[in-house]
């Protein structure tokens, strides 16, 4: 007999959350009937918790499963959805604070399982939300074998350094451009962002004497980002919080080592296969920076134990751990 499982499919899109959500749904195991959420409700709308009470209601569902952060209001069904970090606590408004703290850890107290992506975020869902430690289970993010298999590599004139991500604060990505600035390296290495350089951040790289050595490469479509890994000299992810870091480990399947941090999760992620650094010590960072390029030993070491660590980390871990929880079928961490 199948188990009717109602999903909130609104994730799906080219995002972290998305990828997630389209790897986990990709892997349905055999006895799941799924159905999605008809609503087009924006994501992150405040009225999200209303709407899916009521779509849950109208439903024959037996479960409810959101790869996201925001639990229906009530439910007549045990629910599971999940929570990749706390970073509207720290990074966003005094109301998104607010939201989380008086609605979302209140309606998450009544989940049947909380999913989460690391052991940080689930140290912080306790003790920063109040959410009894049983009701959170951990359950990593995978990678894809196209950076393990990939042997392309993408050509550019010199040697750069590469950071994914967007460009909220706790991405600490003027430090990282402050330190490279400041490194003892030769010249001729760059530094490739995804995205757009905004106004703000142009005139740091502009005062830093940098902007023929910064590149910004825009949106990068997901097929590209194997190669710019695998062509890159090392990755530079050197945050003040994450949830989890999906860079890291992408670029350690691709054999390029991987400068991070010593905050958050990312020790956690990268084990002793990456070159972790205070994220809040531009001298730190830039120490790092010139470990990678004039320790040779060293760096051969990272390529290493990056693609074993890596190898520890695949979507089908992930949707399948995912699958237990939904059906209740999983160990309680």
């Amino acid at each position: 007999m199948s188990l009717r499982v109602l999903i909130d499919g609104r994730w799906a899109g080219d995002t972290g959350i998305g990828k997630l959500y389209r790897e986990v749904m990709e892997r349905i195991p055999a006895g799941i009937s799924p159905a999605f959420i008809q609503s087009n409700m924006g994501l992150g709308n405040l009225l999200t918790p209303w709407m899916l009470a009521r779509e849950i209601r109208s439903s024959d569902a037996e479960v409810f499963y959101s790869p996201s952060f925001m639990p229906p209001l009530r439910s007549r069904i045990p629910f599971v959805f999940t929570i990749h970090d706390l970073m509207h606590l720290f990074y966003y408004t005094p109301w998104h604070r607010l939201y989380y703290q008086q609605v979302i850890a209140r309606l998450a107290a009544k989940a049947q399982q909380i999913i989460t992506v690391s052991h940080f975020s689930k140290k912080q869902l306790v003790e920063l939300l109040g959410i009894d430690e049983r009701l959170v289970t951990v359950v990593y993010n995978g990678v894809d074998e196209i950076y393990r298999r990939n042997t392309e590599a993408f050509r550019s004139e010199a040697p750069y350094f590469l950071y994914v991500g967007n460009r909220r604060k706790n991405k600490n990505i003027p430090a990282m451009l402050t330190a490279f600035a400041h490194a003892a390296i030769p010249m001729d290495f760059m530094f490739f962002l995804s995205g757009h350089g905004d106004e703000t951040l142009c005139t740091r790289i502009a005062q830093l004497g940098i902007e023929k050595r910064v590149r910004f490469l825009g949106r990068i479509p997901e097929a590209e980002l194997p190669k710019l890994y695998k062509g890159a000299y090392a990755t530079l992810f050197v945050s003040l919080m994450e949830g989890f870091g999906l860079p890291v480990i992408e670029s350690m399947a691709s054999g390029t080592p991987v400068l991070t941090s010593t905050a958050g999760p990312l020790p956690e992620v990268a084990g002793d296969a990456a070159l972790c650094v205070d994220p809040h010590s531009v001298e730190a960072i830039q120490a790092g920076i010139e470990a990678l390029v004039n320790d040779s030993d060293g760096y051969r070491d990272f390529q290493q134990k990056g693609t074993q660590r890596s190898a520890q980390f695949t979507w089908d871990r992930t949707a399948a751990d995912t699958w237990n929880v939904i059906m209740d079928k999983h160990l309680k961490q």
